[in-house]
């Protein structure tokens, strides 16, 4: 019976390891490039624009992770990318999402509590992806950089596109 219990464990973390998550790539401007093979010597099979959102799993090779469309799982491997290049959002307390704040071809403000009755603490460009977590108020999210840290309140009603919790 132990040993039954132990291989079930087993596999359940393997499965754990194995199973893609949802990322971002950093945003510092630019395109990124995704390798064919998990190293800068390899040819460039694709860029994706920095600050997309993109699936992805360990990879067997140190610093490089493979990258899928999301949504896509398996069926839509794109290629490596460098470790450094990927934003793995963190739970710090709470679960804490890849969304799409609506491309309705604008700005959409960030706010310093949870309301229209706050100050705007920033806004962010419509159709970009934010990290945020459900654990806001009366339909409000909370919304944090790349890094993890706190940025303010978006409305629920601007998020368009919701993942499965991304870390």
């Amino acid at each position: 019976m132990k040993k039954f219990l132990f291989t079930l464990l087993a596999v359940a973390m393997s499965m754990t390891v194995m199973a893609q998550r949802n990322a971002l790539i950093k945003d510092e401007g630019g395109m990124t490039n995704i390798r064919k093979g998990p190293g800068t010597n390899y040819a460039i099979a694709c860029k994706r624009q920095d600050g997309t959102p993109i699936g992805y799993k360990a990879s067997t090779t140190s610093g490089w992770y493979k990258v899928y469309e999301i949504g896509g799982g398996d069926d839509v491997f794109l290629g490596y990318v460098a470790a450094s290049k990927v934003v793995i959002p963190r739970r710090q307390g709470e679960y804490k999402y890849v969304g799409q704040v609506k491309p309705e071809g604008g700005y959409t403000n960030i706010r310093k509590g949870p309301g229209t009755s706050y100050a705007i603490a920033e806004k962010v460009k419509d159709g970009s992806y934010v990290l945020y977590s459900k654990n806001g108020s009366n339909g409000w999210y909370k919304v944090y950089t790349q890094s993890g840290t706190f940025r303010g309140y978006i409305s629920a009603s601007k998020i368009y596109m919701t993942e499965s919790p991304a870390f």
